[in-house]
């Protein structure tokens, strides 16, 4: 027979031990020793059974501290009221509730996220005894899900400004290659404008001081008119992407004072319009009271009688343009809408494209591309909202100006002596019509070819002022006034360029120049650059 200590060093077996561990021990155990928050509750909302996990989950040192202080579960657990009520609802619909999410209130006051399973119990006679179930701390999901949310939404949002950039640049890198090889161009057809400009000019001068040639006046003014237009028709090619040059000067401008100007410029134009197609077109304006933004007053009136101009080509039928102006803390929103055609989402987004018209043989395409290239120029923005049959709105931002009030600049007041001017062109013909636009004035010309050899000039003889080209062989118009000024300071340089005093070639002309002329240049042009040079 086998003595006590022998018994307690054999190991039970599985029969023992099933016979040895009661149900309500195996119970007791998974109870205790549950991950998942364990309860029993009274369909009142009291807690008559819950298990450790369940007080660690809520905050409370034991479950008997927990069923002391939490009396009524729907007013004191819940977060958001009525959810208890919510919970009761469900159970009463299917006699369980799976993966009920709420938000409750630890013991201290903090704020945590669980999520539910429970069922009722009844009793033989089905009648509801109380609810038992689990619950599940999800606070740390929830906010993954929230972060990974917040993080899909900013990719997202990065995305699309990604894209609208890509779009940005696309644009801008298109207009600039246009830019540059209309600069290329403009350079050749400046110089043959300057020609029939200027000769147009003395021809026209001719004609009205001699009596033989009164008759053909007019048609000297035709070709110094058409001269003129063809300038500003390659000056707006250049300007679809012509950056800000370095210290060019912006004033303060008032968009009322803008918008008023274009409306009365365009005004015979819609007017025409209405009356010729039976159709009312009516131009309206809803102006608060803005700031001034910074900028060039003529180039912003272009930009608007563009936006005018075009509005009424996309009502045949007729209707209104409304133009709004608001502020906010450091822009002013300026708005042009019409009720006219609309357009597509690909014209949208094309339309600001030079050269792209849905006009025909009506349109150049070059309208809105001019006014995106003033936006641009003016560190402003341009949105297009538009739909179909439901007309477009152009949306334009500007910067407000800071600078405070500036002064006009005063007239230039005309030269009163006659000077000794040195004439620099590698084309001769250029040389004789500036010369005799001149000597009309009774300056004193000497003519070079090249800029070394009106270097040896200007070192041989007294100059006042040097008119001179900027392309030209040996040594170009930059060299020649680095030189003239190295030599005598006081020496004005003027320099008369193909280019364009927008061009980026003219950006790197240093404090040497002292103005940049454009070709062509009319006389009274010339004129006041000299004026403006000589103090």
């Amino acid at each position: 027979m086998k003595t006590e200590n022998q018994v307690a060093a054999c190991p039970l077996s599985a029969v023992d031990a099933e016979i040895f561990i009661s149900d309500e021990q195996r119970y007791r155990g998974i109870f205790e020793h549950a991950v998942e928050g364990i309860f029993q509750t009274t369909p009142d909302g009291r807690y008559v059974g819950v298990n450790p996990a369940l007080a660690r989950i809520y905050g409370y040192e034991s479950p008997e501290d927990l069923r002391l202080h939490l009396l009524d579960i729907g007013s004191q657990l819940y977060v958001q009221p009525g959810r208890r009520e919510e919970f009761l609802r469900q159970v009463a619909a299917g006699e369980k509730v799976t993966d009920f999410e709420s938000q409750v209130y630890r013991k201290d006051g903090s704020v945590i996220r669980i999520s539910e399973n429970a069922v009722a119990v009844r009793d033989d006679l089905g009648r509801l005894l109380y609810f038992e179930g689990f619950v599940v701390d999800i606070t740390a999901r929830h906010e993954a899900d929230a972060a990974l949310k917040k993080a899909r939404d900013d990719l997202e949002c990065s995305l699309a400004e990604l894209r609208a950039t890509q779009e940005q640049v696309v644009q801008t890198e298109r207009l600039r290659a246009l830019g540059a090889m209309v600069t290329g161009i403009a350079h050749d057809f400046n110089n043959a404008l300057t020609l029939i400009l200027g000769y147009g000019e003395l021809l026209l001068h001719k004609c009205r001081t001699h009596p033989a040639g009164e008759e053909f006046a007019d048609f000297a003014q035709t070709i110094v008119t058409a001269s003129t237009d063809a300038a500003e028709i390659v000056a707006r090619l250049r300007d679809f992407h012509r950056p800000t040059a370095p210290g060019e000067a912006y004033a303060p401008v008032a968009l009322d004072t803008v918008i008023e100007g274009a409306i009365a410029f365009t005004r015979p134009r819609w007017e025409a319009e209405s009356r010729r197609r039976g159709m009312p077109i009516e131009v309206i304006t809803d102006l608060a009271s803005t700031p001034p933004i910074a900028g060039h007053g003529s180039e912003l009136r272009e930009m608007l009688t563009n936006l005018i101009f075009n509005a009424v080509d996309v009502m045949p039928q007729g209707g209104t343009i409304t133009i709004r102006t608001r502020a906010n803390t450091d822009r002013v929103q300026l708005t042009v809408s019409d009720t006219g055609i609309g357009m597509t989402e690909e014209v949208r987004r094309r339309c600001l494209e030079p050269f792209f018209t849905t006009k025909g043989e009506r349109g150049s395409g070059l309208g809105l591309a001019m006014v995106y290239g003033i936006v641009e120029r003016h560190a402003g923005t341009v949105s297009i909202e538009s739909e179909l049959g439901f007309g477009s709105t152009f949306v334009l931002t500007f910067p407000i100006d800071t600078s405070g009030a500036v002064t006009q600049p005063p007239e230039p007041a005309a030269v009163s002596r006659p000077l000794r001017i040195l004439v620099v062109d590698d084309q001769p013909v250029q040389c004789e019509l500036v010369t005799h636009a001149l000597q009309r004035d009774w300056h004193t010309v000497a003519v070079a070819s090249n800029g070394r050899e009106a270097l040896e000039l200007f070192e041989s003889r007294e100059f006042d002022l040097i008119i001179t080209d900027q392309a030209m062989p040996e040594m170009n118009g930059d060299q020649l006034a680095v030189a003239v000024k190295s030599r005598e300071p006081d020496t004005r340089v003027i320099m008369l360029t193909g280019f364009g005093s927008g061009s980026e070639d003219s950006d790197s002309q240093s404090e040497f120049v002292d103005l940049v002329l454009s070709k062509p240049a009319s006389f009274a042009e010339l004129r006041a650059a000299i004026a403006e040079v000589i103090r």
